[in-house]
């Protein structure tokens, strides 16, 4: 009598759990709308024994894809803020004698910090303004390298007030440039444009052509960033590609080229756009060691390809920078295309390319950032065809 009154209230329990758990994921299922498909739902149940699940579908290889390249898509902001800012370290110039950049280290920058200031003083205190400005101007870099970006501008501008002081025009159009490309990094467009046609300035005293070009050819697609689209497409057409010709500056043309693209896809002129990188690109192929030319306009005419769902062409260009790319040694372009190329092959649901490069973006990613605080660890085997993406984070 007591084994069949035990039996008969462990039965009731399990019956009265049994609505109760069906009640709680239910609700789950309502109120998370995002992962339905993934949600277990328990069948109806009468009688004695175990409640019965019904577990979700597993994934299929493309799903899990798809998940992985969303997983790149969501870490894309980062990557794209720290290549802009080794972009922005490359363009900066120094003045006067070379110092050479730290290794990655805090150590090796306070130290170097430390004997610039202390170098400042010294050639303060005997008078030598010039070098004083050119150290100012080489701390500035300092600060920039370590995202110490307001301490930089104020370097920046005692450099420059000093070089205006003893008439150097040219410093003057160096650290003006400086300053522009650091306003631009920072989208003040304003600010940029001001330090810019300062820079034009002093390279028109300087009668110095090729830094009188790189101004005009700044300034005009900052103008096109406003909207001033027609005076724009003028200056590098009537101003900038004259002066490059004039000193037979190869590479400024195709940049030029590639400038007057940029700005004609700002204004959603997409025809136009293609057509002045296909300039930029017979130019490039005109001269020799060229690479870095040809990868960057054949890069940016597969972006313009891209956006017209031009895909198949948009591969063979994109594929064709990639080779151009890896001749020069230019590993941050390359993780640019990976980019682009991994996403295009997934839109024509060629998986097996899409993995790869998939891949190989993550391979580069992890060479350039190795200290980065997420590190994406790829593996892929032939025989699932699939990509798993692991997030660890480094101490």
């Amino acid at each position: 009598m007591q084994k069949i009154l035990k039996y008969t209230l462990v039965s009731c329990l399990v019956m009265g759990f049994a609505p109760g758990v069906k009640g709680k994921l239910a609700k789950k299922r309502n109120g998370d709308k995002g992962i339905v498909s993934d949600t277990v739902s328990v069948k109806s149940f009468t009688g004695i024994g175990p409640v019965q699940y019904e577990l979700p579908p597993e994934k299929t290889k493309e799903q899990l894809l798809r998940e992985a390249f969303d997983q790149k898509h969501i870490a894309s902001g980062s990557v794209t803020k720290e290549l802009e800012e080794r972009d922005l370290n490359i363009v900066l110039q120094q003045t006067g004698q070379y110092y050479p950049l730290p290794s990655n280290t805090a150590n090796s920058t306070m130290d170097l910090e430390t004997s610039l200031q202390r170098s400042l003083q010294s050639y303060l205190q005997i008078g030598n303004m010039e070098m004083v400005s050119n150290l100012q101007n080489r701390l500035a870099l300092l600060y920039v390298k370590d995202k110490r970006y307001e301490k930089a501008i104020g370097s920046f501008e005692r450099a420059l007030a000093i070089k205006a002081e003893i008439n150097d025009f040219h410093a003057q159009a160096i650290i003006a440039s400086n300053l522009g490309a650091l306003y631009e990094f920072l989208d003040n467009t304003d600010r940029a444009l001001f330090y810019y046609d300062l820079m034009n300035k002093n390279a028109l005293r300087a009668k110095s052509v090729h830094n009188e070009a790189v101004a005009l050819e700044h300034l005009a697609v900052l103008k096109a960033r406003k909207g001033q689209f027609k005076e724009a497409q003028h200056d590098i057409i009537k101003r900038v590609l004259p002066l490059y010709k004039k000193e037979k500056n190869v590479s400024g043309r195709v940049s030029a080229y590639n400038s007057l693209a940029a700005i004609y896809l700002l204004e959603k002129k997409y025809t136009e756009s293609r057509w002045f990188h296909l300039q930029a690109v017979k130019v490039a192929s005109l001269a020799s060691n060229s690479q870095r030319d040809m990868s960057y306009s054949l890069y940016h005419l597969g972006k313009v390809k891209k956006l017209l769902k031009e895909y198949e062409l948009a591969i063979t260009d994109y594929t064709s920078a990639a080779a151009y790319a890896l001749q020069a040694g230019d590993e941050m372009l390359r993780l640019r295309i990976y980019d682009d190329l991994g996403d295009v092959y997934l839109k024509t649901e060629n998986y097996t390319k899409a993995s790869e490069y998939l891949t190989e973006y993550h391979h580069i990613k992890n060479r350039l950032f190795p200290a980065s605080d997420v590190k994406v660890v790829v593996s892929t085997t032939k025989e699932e065809g699939a990509m798993t993406v692991m997030q660890n984070t480094s101490m």
